[in-house]
């Protein structure tokens, strides 16, 4: 994952070991589509002991040639129904200018019919220089997994 992060461009980079402790630790809440040995899409998920029936998106990478196949989408609903009804609630930090996550969990709380929440919760200044603001995306309540997307992420 941090290899494809690196070559993808667009994301945060983050460690190589953050990525391994991910994969590790946090596979339960976590998904990846490949094509042979190639990564096509990642979505990196955790839970905290405080909201338990909640996921949190940290990261979500499809690679440029799988863009355009709702893979985003099919990758967290695999994490959802994996959850086997745990999760109640969908979270994510996105930046004001990242269009294409915003429309990933507008179209998560469609599918699912429920509530899509945006608030301000990590201002720039806490972040290095250059760094956006974080808004808090809340996808819920959640009820079962629909059927796969077939609207555009």
């Amino acid at each position: 994952m941090y290899d494809a992060v690196c070559a993808w461009g667009g994301l945060d980079q983050n460690s190589a070991y953050a990525y391994l402790l991910a994969c590790d630790r946090f596979a339960m809440q976590s998904a990846l589509a490949e094509r042979g040995d190639e990564l096509l899409g990642f979505v990196v998920g955790l839970s905290f002991p405080e909201t338990q029936d909640a996921l949190f998106v940290w990261q979500v990478g499809v690679s440029p040639a799988a863009r355009g196949q709702h893979l985003a989408s099919r990758l967290i609903d695999a994490i959802l129904e994996c959850g086997s009804g745990r999760y109640r609630v969908v979270e994510a930090h996105v930046g004001p200018h990242n269009q294409a996550s915003m429309r990933l969990f507008q179209g998560l709380a469609r599918r699912h019919h429920t509530d899509f929440q945006v608030r301000d919760d990590y201002p720039a200044d806490w972040f290095p220089k250059g760094h956006d603001a974080e808004r808090l995306v809340r996808i819920g309540p959640l009820g079962p997994v629909p059927a796969s997307p077939t609207h555009q992420e």
